[in-house]
């Protein structure tokens, strides 16, 4: 559409927002810094192989939050800036249509495999990963912290990522998640020579929290790329409570290596801005997502129609239909999970021409 609409006159842009599912085909931890962001986003453009312009939103999310909060919508804008057409989640079939109603058709319409985009894998991490276990955390959303950002200080090599449990959330009672994720566009490694990471809470008074210190464990290799996790009980843990969080790390980029102490803030409330972390390790769909689609069946037969899905499954319902009955049954809401972890991957580069 960009290449048959921009003659037009049509101007395209993606908007960088904040990440909708973390940890996902990179390891991306959502930035702290507008310069983080902006790095995402050129980074999307490679992986992607877009010539389509991009637009970074600020670091208070407000053009997401004015759209309406949703992570794959597109609206489509007249030039008095009004907005003409819109879409909770993406559909480019739709979006054609509506530029020929408002705009026209074009003469020749440009197919899929006529477009051959340069893609590029994720940065490859500067160390080993899969050394250090991870943690196994139930279903959680994550809560809003505010790091505290020393601009003459290191960067964040490590970012944390807290999450909290429906009852932590709802009553203050509950579980919480501290992960610890290198930012994989630092380029940076654990130090393991050195002692591992170690946290302190610092918590107002009456609220509770099992292990207010704790320390990563030891790990055998000298390096690595590994989350360091903690999952802890609390317990009257309000809204307007903050607790104060100090993480003392060591980092190495290429041959220089830190010792990095910073805080947090962290409040028990959702952040909508946190986006969701999914399955074994993150980022994965499984059998539950096919069972959780099942059970919005509002007949109780083990299927679901076109009106009872969501997400990715709306705009590509008639492909993962494999039996064309109108229906997704459990076998084929597992092959669509399958379908959805790939979709998320950025694809196989183009091979470089030989000279």
């Amino acid at each position: 559409m960009y290449r048959d609409y921009g003659p037009k006159n049509v101007k395209f842009f993606f908007v960088y927002k904040s990440l909708a599912h973390p940890e996902l085909a990179g390891d991306y931890v959502q930035p702290f810094t507008l310069d983080e962001r902006r790095a995402h986003a050129r980074q999307a453009q490679r992986q992607l192989g877009a010539t389509v312009p991009w637009l970074v939103d600020a670091m208070d999310n407000r053009l997401k939050h004015a759209l309406g909060d949703r992570p794959n919508s597109d609206y489509i804008i007249d030039p008095k800036g009004v907005i003409v057409r819109k879409r909770a989640w993406s559909h480019p079939g739709e979006v054609r249509k509506d530029l020929e109603a408002l705009v026209g058709k074009v003469d020749k319409v440009t197919r899929e495999e006529d477009i051959k985009l340069a893609l590029e894998l994720p940065p490859k991490a500067p160390a080993e990963r899969g050394v250090v276990p991870r943690i196994k955390r139930p279903r959680m959303q994550a809560i809003e912290i505010a790091p505290v950002i020393d601009p003459k200080g290191r960067p964040f090599y490590a970012k944390l990522r807290a999450e909290a449990d429906a009852d932590a959330i709802r009553e203050g009672k509950g579980q919480l998640y501290l992960g610890f994720h290198l930012d994989p566009f630092h380029e940076a490694h654990w130090n393991n020579l050195t002692p591992p990471l170690k946290y302190k809470i610092e918590l107002p008074d009456g609220v509770k929290i099992a292990k207010a210190t704790g320390e990563a464990p030891k790990v055998k290799p000298a390096s690595d790329c590994d989350p360091r996790e903690f999952l802890l009980d609390v317990e009257a843990w309000t809204t307007d409570k903050p607790i104060k969080l100090t993480v003392t790390y060591s980092a190495c980029v290429t041959d220089a290596c830190y010792v990095i102490k910073q805080e947090y803030l962290i409040h028990m409330r959702r952040d909508r801005d946190g986006g969701g972390a999914r399955g074994a390790g993150a980022g994965f769909w499984g059998d539950e997502f096919a069972r959780q689609q099942i059970g919005r069946s509002k007949r109780n037969d083990g299927k679901v129609d076109r009106t009872e899905v969501i997400g990715l499954l709306v705009p590509h319902f008639e492909k993962l239909d494999t039996n064309k009955d109108g229906y997704l049954d459990l076998e084929e809401l597992k092959v669509a999970a399958e379908w959805l972890n790939k979709h998320h991957q950025p694809g196989t580069p183009v091979p470089k021409k030989e000279k």
